[in-house]
């Protein structure tokens, strides 16, 4: 997305710096840069053209490979620490959750009949799993985000931004890099890559790879083994082509990557009270007494001890991949016409404890997950430099999931649920199983353009039109269980018979249905950039996203005034945003400030309820339009060379995001009464997942100090930090699931060739040990208790990276 006017090879960037976020989140070997060298000038191409980042009238923060080097951040999930806008939810990686200015999609989701409201692009490809944000991006070129919607030029609707990461292409020089990292938990990292010109052919290779490994920091009591590791390996091959003029290019990437861990998972922190806020009775059995019962004794609460107990295995195992191919020619004068194929898969097969505690109470919540995908986008451009340039295109995506659920009970549901007095085989080996399917397909067109009215004034304007529909289809039955008839249910009267039969039924319902939906929306965008100096830049504008209408595919939820819906209406937002972007002080000094305001309508969320149920609630969850958010606020980038050698950049964010207009959530756990029955009025409460306040700031001194193996040499030392305000964590603001605020450093000092040969470095992230949640829920239909899941803790190592 970026080209850089630098005046050396950046080192990683052409070796495929790619650093696992969750491997330690080690930073890879940097540029070397001469400390007196002139500050760098970015350019992106948000609009399908190279611009200068200043002269985009939205807000963006672009990240180059030596931006993402410095922290160590290589996967979409860590970073956020550097993009204050920017947070990523959820426990699993199925689960996972992204979020721009507070829009995007709510924590928690796992229907796959909605779609992501913030898009993530590779290599121009649009990556319909949020999961992605867990792979490590290695070999990367550059990570920008673009805030607000973008649903003009980019091929997939969104209504909260876009994530767009660029790989390095094939080069015309051969070349070969490497990278070793190694730290505590056993950490391990290995990356190379390799580019050549094959001949004169106008062909030329490139093939990257990385393997990272790492043991666990949260020991399991009962299986004796360290859990939250992570073991990644990923390989990347591609072949470009050029003709003589380079009137006609092509890119044909292929990828796959895979990921096995045992991770995911949250520790609990504390235990529900058993009456209400207004002395009612919530349950007359809390988690300790339900523990007694089961014979079950539980670890203490201590999630600063890193320990579990959970009784099956945590397991992710999950792997995706593709191929694309990029097609550009130059036509009519000029023009540039493009096509962008591009294919996918992603496999998700885990072995997770429902229950997440050390009794056999739900002992498999599983949803096996295959998704594939097929996108083509054919647009032309306008040569750059004209009175007016623009853009103007059609887009197809099409979308397979197939689901295969299995959640089962264990031997101490029985009595954990319904008491002491049940048999274990009242519940042990009660399943529910079934088939979801779900399918998509978008089309779309659309046009930009910006009119340069004088030098000093620009107009753009862009719409989309996108129409989609939604098809799926959804079964489920019970299987397993010990017969009622059996003789270990002689001694039980009948009303206790008739409350396992009850149990049974509504854990493992019997249903099927067929559901579609269908929309078509325009989005678009209209704004204005005017140059008040060489140096400052002010822009206006509006845009609207939306999110397509959505289905449900779970098991049917049964409200008080009727069953939920089937399908939900598609989300709307209108958003504005004035901005400055200034370069001052010769290049200096990078100040960007951006106003913002959107405005969502029918908000798509990810709703819980307790079903009331004979034997006792049960939790469900359904999308639903919950209603209108607003989010509004300032953000602030500031890119800085005081002297020579020493750079610093950082980024802030107050967002103020609420809840506009919610009249039917689901209560937090004491607010709960008989006359509400659970259903509360939230609005005026904070959106979830959101940050008020969010900031980072990063820096780094370098000094040549003498020579080495025959090169200049230099030093460098440097540091970040960063802090986010607390969120909560579950839609209803429940006070049990709030997210404390936190603030993260990082430390990284070493030495390098200032021709970029080698760079040697030591670093440690999360440097004080922060204990700090990156997610948290509250259980009060099972466990009655609420829960979080770590964030990482310190971390520390080497690297050494090489160029020949």
């Amino acid at each position: 997305m970026r080209s850089r006017r630098f005046t050396f090879l950046f080192l990683a960037g052409v070796s495929g710096l790619a650093t696992a976020a969750h491997a330690a989140d080690a930073p890879a070997a940097a540029a070397v840069e001469s400390p007196a060298a002139e500050p760098e000038e970015i350019t992106v191409t948000a609009r399908h053209r190279v611009e200068k980042a200043q002269d985009v009238p939205i807000a963006i923060t672009a990240l180059s490979a030596r931006d993402l080097a410095a922290t160590g951040n290589f996967s979409i999930r860590a970073i956020q620490q550097q993009v204050p806008s920017l947070q990523i939810l959820g426990f699993n990686p199925r689960n996972i959750t992204i979020q721009i200015r507070g829009l995007g999609t709510t924590a928690g989701t796992v229907n796959s009949g909605i779609e992501p409201g913030v898009g993530v692009y590779v290599n121009g490809v649009y990556n319909a799993r949020p999961s992605i944000a867990v792979f490590d991006v290695f070999d990367v070129a550059s990570i920008d985000v673009l805030r607000g919607p973008q649903g003009t030029l980019f091929g997939k609707n969104s209504v909260a931004g876009v994530i767009d990461v660029h790989t390095n292409p094939a080069s015309y020089t051969p070349e070969i890099s490497g990278e070793a990292s190694y730290g505590n938990y056993n950490f391990s990292q290995f990356k190379i890559a390799a580019s050549a010109p094959l001949g004169d052919s106008g062909f030329a290779v490139r093939v990257a790879g990385m393997k990272s490994d790492r043991d666990g920091w949260i020991y399991n009591t009962r299986f004796k083994q360290g859990w939250q590791d992570y073991h990644n390996q990923a390989v990347r091959g591609e072949l470009d082509y050029r003709n003589s003029d380079e009137s006609l290019t092509a890119r044909l990437i292929g990828d796959y990557n895979d990921q096995h861990e045992y991770s995911g998972f949250a520790l609990t922190r504390g235990v529900l009270p058993k009456t209400r806020a207004d002395g009612s009775v919530a349950t007359t059995r809390d988690f300790y007494a339900r523990a007694a019962d089961a014979g079950y004794t539980p670890l203490p609460i201590d999630p600063s001890a890193h320990r579990t107990d959970l009784n099956t295995p945590f397991t992710v195992v999950m792997n995706t991949g593709g191929v694309s191919l990029e097609l550009d020619k130059k036509v009519l004068g000029g023009h540039t016409l493009t096509s962008i194929t591009g294919w996918r898969f992603w496999n998700w097969n885990p072995s997770l404890d429902g229950d997440r505690i050390g009794a056999a109470v739900n002992t498999a919540s599983n949803l096996p997950t295959y998704q594939r995908q097929w996108s083509e986008e054919l647009r032309i451009a306008s040569p750059s430099g004209g009175a007016v340039e623009y853009t103007a295109g059609v887009y197809y995506f099409w979308q397979s999931n197939r689901e295969n659920p299995f959640n089962t009970y264990g031997a101490d549901a029985a009595k954990y649920l319904l008491g002491a007095a049940y048999p274990s085989e009242a519940l042990n080996n009660v399943s529910q199983t079934g088939l979801q399917l779900a399918h998509t397909a978008s089309y779309s067109g659309f046009a930009n353009a910006t009119w340069h009215v004088t030098d000093r004034l620009a107009i753009t304007a862009g719409a989309r039109y996108t129409y989609e529909k939604r098809t799926g289809s959804y079964s489920s039955y019970q299987i397993g269980g010990t017969p009622l008839t059996d003789p270990v249910f002689a001694r039980l009267t009948a009303t206790q018979l008739s409350t396992i039969a009850a149990r049974r039924a509504s854990f493992a319902p019997t249903a099927s249905y067929d559901v579609s939906a269908k929309a078509g929306r325009v989005s678009g965008t209209v704004n204005a950039l005017y140059k008040l100096t060489d140096e400052v830049n002010v822009y206006a504008g509006y845009s609207r996203g939306f999110k397509s209408a959505g289905i449900n595919l779970v098991t049917p939820v049964q409200l008080a005034n009727g069953p939920a819906p089937q399908t939900f209406r598609p989300e709307t937002v209108d958003a504005y945003e004035i901005g400055l972007k200034s370069e001052l002080i010769h290049n200096r000094l990078t100040l960007n400030l951006a106003l913002f305001r959107s405005d969502d309508y029918d908000y798509q969320a990810n709703q819980s309820v307790l079903v009331a149920t004979a034997t006792g609630p049960i939790m469900r969850s359904y999308i639903t339009n919950a209603g209108q958010v607003r989010t509004q606020g300032i953000e602030a980038d500031l890119r800085a060379t005081p002297i020579d050698g020493l750079t610093v950049s950082g980024g802030a964010t107050y967002d103020d995001a609420t809840f506009v207009r919610y009249v039917n959530g689901q209560c937090p756990y004491l607010e709960v009464t008989a006359a509400n029955g659970g259903v509360c009025d939230l609005s005026g409460r904070p959106l979830t997942g959101v940050s008020k306040f969010v900031f980072n700031v990063s820096a780094e001194y370098a000094r040549p100090v003498g020579t080495l193996f025959g090169g200049s040499t230099v030093a460098y030392i440097g540091g970040d930090y960063s802090h986010r305000s607390s969120a909560y964590g579950t839609l209803n603001d429940d006070p049990y699931g709030r997210i404390p605020g936190y603030g993260l450093t990082g430390l990284h000092l070493g030495i390098r060739d200032e021709g970029g040969k080698w760079d040697l470095k030591v670093w440690a992230r999360n440097l004080f040990d922060t204990l700090y949640y990156v997610n948290t829920s509250v259980d009060s239909a099972t466990t009655y208790s609420y829960a979080g899941s770590l964030g990482e803790p310190r971390f520390f190592g080497g690297s050494l990276a090489f160029k020949l």
